[in-house]
């Protein structure tokens, strides 16, 4: 059985500008125009007035005002407008709104129900919620198996981190057993991860700013190997030359009609679909590349040392009792986050060193393991696993260090370990 629309508004006139005094007088102003209709056909009968045009049916009750606590109003009636062809009552709604308006002087005019905004609405949420959720997917498989689990924190606007941690109650089931922090980011914050953050950085940084800064040409080269590392070139070639940011923007404009149950015309739907095509398959390619995606030595070594100096900066703020900006209280255990050195290179190597000579005299070790290298020997000692991580992986891209698998007969599986390159 077809679906039938109901349109309804409620009209005032409140100054008493408009002509129209009766039922009867507005099925006359209403047919005054062939704009609306196809073949409109007066259908009155007693005590109800109504215009019929093949399928669409529009009928007119007057309502009583004269009990109106503040207002003396002149007129004012309840329009409803009926059809089972949704293209027919959703193409005569807005010029049916402008002849009330503009030809017949109702200026308070009200739309009570509008079947064709919530079907629009209801055919687009679906195709929101599946871009806003493979985008959510997308960040984090490509940060987790690119930076680390500690991306968050690195790629992440502060204002984002902040507004989710105001909604961590939100969801009180799976957040005590799985990271919900993507879950409860607005969709225009979600698209900002993509098109706002800077490598190795939590906050995006203005190219002006960075050029007015520069004072060598080593400053200038620096910046320059930026633009055109691998990360920023990933990022171009998959989101900014598709026009990601504009059209991720355009989405969120529909987005937030539907979540405020606004309006909704054809036109509205069909760039939801429109965007939604050329979304997702930006989305969908960029997720295929991950796994060819590889930092360069240079941008590792770039990260690390960003890791190095907000280190050095937070410490020197915190000898001097000042509060750093865009710190993360991240509770409970703060030892790998907050309370870490960061390992020089010398000083790894004379570690990693001293650990290989160190299995000489235990018979039943003759490997170093990576994890409990970092873990273990360096964490004891205070350095952070993710920088000591990210220094293991630079050093082998170098030549300097090797990692390779080792059959353990103690393991079920094959142990990383790790050693100085001969």
């Amino acid at each position: 059985m077809k679906k039938e629309y109901s349109f309804e508004v409620l009209i005032i006139d409140p100054n008493g500008k408009s002509e129209i005094l009766s039922p009867k007088s507005l099925v006359y102003g209403l047919m005054s125009t062939e704009k609306l209709w196809d073949d409109a056909k007066e259908e009155n009968k007693k005590d109800e007035y109504s215009i019929s045009d093949g399928d669409l049916k529009l009928r007119i009750k007057p309502i009583d005002t004269s009990s109106t606590l503040y207002d003396l109003i002149e007129a004012g009636f309840l329009i409803k407008v009926k059809s089972k062809d949704f293209s027919k009552i959703e193409r005569f709604r807005y010029p049916f709104i402008i002849h009330l308006r503009n030809r017949l002087a109702f200026e308070h005019i009200r739309i009570l129900t509008d079947d064709v905004s919530t079907d629009i609405s209801n055919q687009a949420y679906p195709l929101i919620n599946e871009l806003e959720n493979l985008l959510r997917r997308y960040i984090s498989k490509f940060f987790t198996q690119k930076i680390g689990l500690d991306w968050w924190k690195k790629a992440v606007p502060d204002k984002v981190i902040d507004k989710t941690k105001i909604r961590n109650g939100n969801e009180t089931v799976f957040s005590n057993i799985v990271q919900t922090d993507l879950t409860l980011i607005d969709f225009d914050d979600l698209g900002e991860i993509i098109y706002k953050h800077k490598l190795g950085f939590n906050r995006p940084q203005n190219l002006a700013e960075s050029l007015v800064e520069i004072n060598t040409i080593e400053e200038l080269e620096k910046l320059k190997a930026d633009l055109d590392s691998n990360y920023n070139r990933f990022f171009k070639e998959n989101f900014k030359d598709k026009d990601f940011d504009k059209k991720w923007k355009q989405l969120f404009k529909i987005r937030n009609k539907v979540a405020h149950n606004n309006l909704f015309v054809q036109e509205d739907l069909d760039a939801t679909y429109q965007l939604h095509k050329e979304l997702k398959e930006t989305i969908l390619n960029a997720e295929s590349k991950i796994d060819d995606f590889k930092f360069s030595i240079e941008e590792q070594v770039a990260i690390r040392e960003n890791i190095r100096e907000e280190k050095s900066s937070e410490s020197k703020a915190d000898s001097l009792g000042v509060k750093v900006v865009g710190k993360i209280d991240l509770g409970g255990d703060e030892k790998e986050y907050d309370n870490f050195d960061v390992i020089s290179e010398d000083q790894f190597l004379k570690e990693l060193e001293r650990a290989e000579n160190s299995i000489q005299f235990k018979p039943n070790m003759n490997y170093v393991g990576l994890k409990s290298f970092i873990t273990v020997i360096l964490g004891n000692k205070g350095y952070g696993y993710g920088p000591s991580y990210a220094l293991a992986n630079i050093l082998k891209e170098q030549g300097v260090v090797e990692i390779y698998d080792v059959n353990d007969p103690r393991s079920y599986w094959p142990a990383k370990a790790i050693r100085i390159k001969k």
